[in-house]
């Protein structure tokens, strides 16, 4: 019932040899350097949430004994399993047993559209899913695949197979956005991940020690910084639910509780703990006692801005490091990065480009002029960690896996246009092609075109990125009705229903505008700068009582736009970076602690108003 890696996907292997991968610096695989961390630190922790503290020893010993078991489920070397991607033990030591087994774990969300769950599975020849069996539930009925429920195969022993997976192996596939209309499974194999993780660990200095956050989504590859740095340098991974509840307050007080040393987190989300130190007016001692034993924050996933920089280099000890990184998916995990810390920050100006940084140790770089680019360069990432392309799709390959301009070597050509520095750090100046990030996720509006386009009611759509006040990126979106002008045509909200039952949050457009006809260029190619700048907002209407007028003064603000008492924040536009941060001017004005659940449950200032006159 397993899909079989087949190794045809690759690119073409004839003229584009992958980077000769240096065996003497980057030996093993993932598993093998564990299970080496696991016999040198046996009782030194390895995992801490809520079930307690597994060490080194118990993680290996557990990770071993279900690789065996999911072998006796057919699961075999080379196939491609899904994996429920919820933030738990269970589903991180599905993720270690299938690398252990050989096999290359897919993560995947239950909660996401059946629709989109279905291209994903289908697209990485996924026949089976394992996790725990709360979080099996989650998933949509009528999916072509086995469910592997966990539960009783992590209580039962099985004999452990000596055998260790290749540095070829596969063992990963995350997907990420497709200008296509399907989302892409990048395919990696041990060897790319190892290479990343150890340099990673290198620039980190992470260590036997350290307590590191699990903070990203198992879906997202920014996971594998945290969990490969820390499990596979003797450090703790740590996993708290309230860290990822959307209040700043309580993710400070997470750091604190578990002693957290590093923490790597989307900009955007430190855009707000920013924010939130700022508004408080914290001093340097405050800000240290809030971050308590931080030595480390990483941040990374989409451009950060130099005022930012600055306000936290003004506030934040010297001795907490900043760190800005940049990779993509398909090259594994961090690619380069710069300090940002102290004086660094402190001297930036607010117009200042901030510097993505220098290639890390085991990176091939090129830079590579583009005509009608101002001076700019596209930037090609080569070395031992390129990925194996995308599975099933041999064309979007060929296109971005390609030699370098002198017809040698293997590079993935990133779309990112850079201005090197003088004192060789770069500076991303922008993009080549359509792709964004919104919310440090990379965001291809054609996806979201092609998912438009087949609404049974709508003749044309475009979608294009736009600003915010708040300087946030969003996506707006133009559609044209069959018949603009009929009584059923579909409104803007019946259509933003119905993509969120076919694409994840992040990339149902905030604004949609239903027109007559697109906007064109003398060209006949649609005008997208058009469509970026002509947003709507709804009007607000009658005043509530006292507390719900308050609140909806803060949507507004934090949304850019009005918001009435009876509005729906979520209609309105918003989204979990924005009740992120509602729940800190919430904390502010009225001192009280929301959680993304309470916004999710009272989605209008009335309802929320209810709920925190209960709590005053």
């Amino acid at each position: 019932m397993t899909a079989t890696f087949d190794s045809t996907i690759a690119p073409n292997t004839a003229t584009l040899a992958p980077p000769a991968f240096d065996t003497a610096s980057y030996p093993g695989t993932v598993v093998s350097t564990l299970r080496s961390v696991a016999a040198l630190h046996p009782d030194a922790p390895a995992l801490i949430d809520p079930d307690g503290t597994l060490t080194y020893r118990e993680l290996w010993s557990t990770v071993d004994a279900l690789a065996a078991n999911l072998r006796r489920f057919g699961i075999a070397r080379g196939n491609l399993v899904g994996v429920a991607a919820e933030r738990t033990r269970h589903s991180l030591l599905c993720m270690l047993a299938l690398a252990r087994a050989g096999a290359g774990y897919v993560p995947l969300d239950g909660t996401q559209p059946a629709a989109r769950l279905q291209r994903m599975i289908a697209g990485s020849g996924v026949r089976t899913v394992v996790g725990r069996s709360a979080a099996l539930t989650a998933f949509p009925q009528g999916l072509p695949v086995e469910f592997v429920h966990i539960d009783l195969a992590l209580r039962s022993a099985a004999a452990a197979d000596t055998a260790m997976p290749d540095p070829n192996d596969p063992v990963y596939v995350i997907h990420t956005s497709g200008s296509t209309g399907d989302p892409k499974g990048v395919l990696v194999p041990h060897r790319a991940l190892h290479t990343a993780a150890r340099s990673l660990i290198g620039l980190c200095g992470t260590g036997p020690g350290d307590r590191v956050l699990s903070f990203a989504s198992l879906s997202w590859d920014t996971s594998g910084e945290e969990i490969y740095s820390a499990l596979l340098s003797g450090a703790t991974l740590v996993i708290d639910p309230a860290a990822n509840s959307g209040s700043i307050p309580a993710f400070l007080g997470a750091l604190r509780r578990n002693r957290i040393t590093v923490v790597d987190l989307p900009t955007a989300f430190w855009n707000e703990l920013v924010a939130f130190l700022d508004e408080d007016g914290a001093s340097g001692d405050v800000a240290a006692e809030l971050l308590g034993n931080v030595r480390l924050v990483i941040i990374g996933g989409e451009e950060v801005r130099a005022p930012q920089v600055r306000s936290w280099a003004e506030r934040v000890p010297d001795r907490i490091r900043l760190l800005n990184t940049y990779g993509q998916t398909e090259t594994v995990l961090v690619t380069h990065a710069a300090e940002l810390s102290g004086g660094i920050g402190r001297d930036l100006r607010p117009d200042d480009r901030v510097p993505i940084g220098t290639p890390l140790g085991h990176v091939q770089q090129l830079l590579v002029p583009r005509s009608g680019a101002n001076g700019a360069a596209e930037l090609l990432v080569g070395g031992p960690t390129v990925c194996l392309g995308y599975i099933g799709k041999p064309e979007e390959t060929a296109a971005r896996f390609r030699p370098g301009p002198d017809g040698t070597g293997l590079y993935y050509h990133t779309g990112d246009l850079i201005v090197e520095r003088p004192d060789g750090q770069l500076d991303f100046v922008g993009r080549c092609d359509r792709q964004i990030k919104i919310r440090g996720l990379r965001v291809e509006p054609e996806e979201v075109e092609r998912v438009l386009h087949a609404h049974p009611d709508l003749q044309a759509a475009a979608v294009a990125p736009s600003t915010e006040p708040s300087g946030a990126m969003v996506l707006t979106a133009c559609i044209v009705p069959l018949d603009p002008h009929r009584g059923s045509a579909p409104s803007a909200e019946q259509v933003r229903a119905w993509l969120a039952e076919r694409l994840p949050d992040y990339l149902v457009p905030k604004h949609i505008r239903v027109v007559d006809r697109l906007p064109l260029l003398p060209n006949g190619k649609v005008n997208l700068k058009m469509i970026a700048q002509n947003t709507s907002a709804p009007a607000a209407t009658a005043t509530v009582e006292e507390i719900a007028a308050e609140l909806a003064e803060l949507c507004s603000a934090v949304l850019g736009s009005p918001c009435s008492a009876t509005d729906d924040f979520f209609d309105a536009g918003g989204d979990s970076l924005l009740a992120t941060r509602l729940i800190s001017k919430v904390y502010r004005r009225f001192n009280a602690e929301l959680t993304y659940v309470d916004v999710f449950d009272h989605r209008t200032p009335a309802e929320l108003a209810g709920l925190i006159s209960g709590r005053l």
